[in-house]
């Protein structure tokens, strides 16, 4: 959690208050969103979530306070400061002290760009300085041979004798010619990958093929929806092209996305996220084995591959089993394969013991 935000509508305070961690659990983001809409706020585009108190370990966004935001907006800083590496925290705060930022957009756009910036929290150790503030202007793309040439104590004390620093309260700040660009347009959230996707779905609009929004599958039901909404669209609509797959081969042979729904994908998605190597290799032989057509069959065959038996190599020539380009898998469920691909196998498993008796 990189920060608790307490939330209330600003023009009905008669519903009262919302406390909410960011970035929002995926577990528990549905439920987050049906506690702000039951306050009358939560629109997926409308800044409409009044921020009246803020707990976190960067104390600069509390110039956030008394601001009304969008709660995806907030979400998404969250995410972004959550992949700070070591010493962006400071470059972040001190550069948005210096550019006296206030606005949730500018704080988006400045996790973008505040890596170019040069903090010192402590003189005492000029060579240190001097390495840090190289590595931030060279990229950290020097040679190693040219790196371990220079004088880091003299290019520590040329830094500081050109008295281009700003002091602020998170120390003193170098911007070395940053500038705040407008990746983030207040609408459009950027591609950001918080965690690793099973599918990554881009929507493109406009003549252009302009990304307006991303789908990282799984995701929790409602963001869906959200997502879409705030993507928008232009006069032919929009469409959508995986960016990242990282379903096992067999199975991201079987998803199309113009045959399957974003639910189902999404549902798919989430039984196939907990599978480890095994199993994903496991999964890969019994879509082999069954010929799935849509994802949602996929996932009747995840859900249930303890059903199945697989056998990479051949270990036993009399198995009851088929041999799949990856190995021997054999079913050992009571129902067809066709009917285990079915939305409810569990149902038609009922019906036919109901028969039995």
């Amino acid at each position: 959690m990189m920060f608790k935000a307490i939330l209330s509508n600003r023009a009905s305070p008669g519903y009262g208050q919302v406390t909410i961690p960011f970035p929002i659990p995926d577990s528990e983001y549905d439920h987050t969103i049906e506690l702000l809409e039951d306050m009358g706020i939560g629109s997926p585009t409308a800044q409409d979530c009044q921020v009246d108190e803020l707990d976190s370990e960067y104390p600069v966004l509390n110039r956030l306070v008394a601001q009304s935001v969008n709660v995806d907006e907030l979400d998404y800083l969250a995410k972004r400061l959550d992949s700070f590496c070591a010493g962006e925290k400071e470059k972040f705060q001190a550069m948005a002290s210096k550019l006296c930022l206030s606005d949730i957009k500018d704080f988006i756009n400045l996790t973008f760009c505040c890596q170019q910036a040069t903090v010192i929290t402590d003189f005492s150790d000029l060579e240190q300085i001097g390495k840090a503030h190289t590595l931030t202007v060279s990229g950290e793309s020097m040679s190693t041979e040219v790196f371990e040439s220079l004088d880091y104590h003299a290019v520590a004390l040329d830094l500081i004798q050109r008295g281009v620093g700003t002091v602020t309260p998170y120390g003193v700040v170098y911007a070395n010619g940053m500038k705040l660009e407008q990746i983030y347009d207040g609408r459009h959230l950027p591609t950001h990958l918080h965690q690793m996707p099973q599918l990554m779905i881009e929507l493109k609009s406009g003549p252009g093929g302009k990304t307006t929004g991303c789908l990282y599958l799984p995701c929790p039901d409602k963001q869906i929806q959200r997502t879409l909404e705030r993507a928008g669209s232009g006069p032919e609509g929009y469409r959508m092209e995986i960016a990242m797959d990282g379903l096992p081969p067999q199975v991201s042979a079987v998803v199309s996305l113009t045959r399957d729904g974003l639910e189902d994908l999404n549902a798919m998605c989430r039984a196939i996220e907990p599978l480890d190597t095994e199993q994903r290799e496991k999964l890969d032989a019994v879509v082999l084995l069954a010929r799935p057509q849509y994802a949602s069959e996929v996932r009747q065959l995840a859900e249930n591959l303890d059903q199945f038996d697989f056998v990479p190599k051949p270990s036993n020539p009399d198995t009851d089993c088929a041999l799949t380009e990856l190995g021997y898998v054999a079913y050992h469920g009571s129902l067809t394969l066709d009917e285990l691909m079915q939305d409810d196998p569990s149902e038609q498993y009922q019906q036919e013991m109901g028969g039995l008796a």
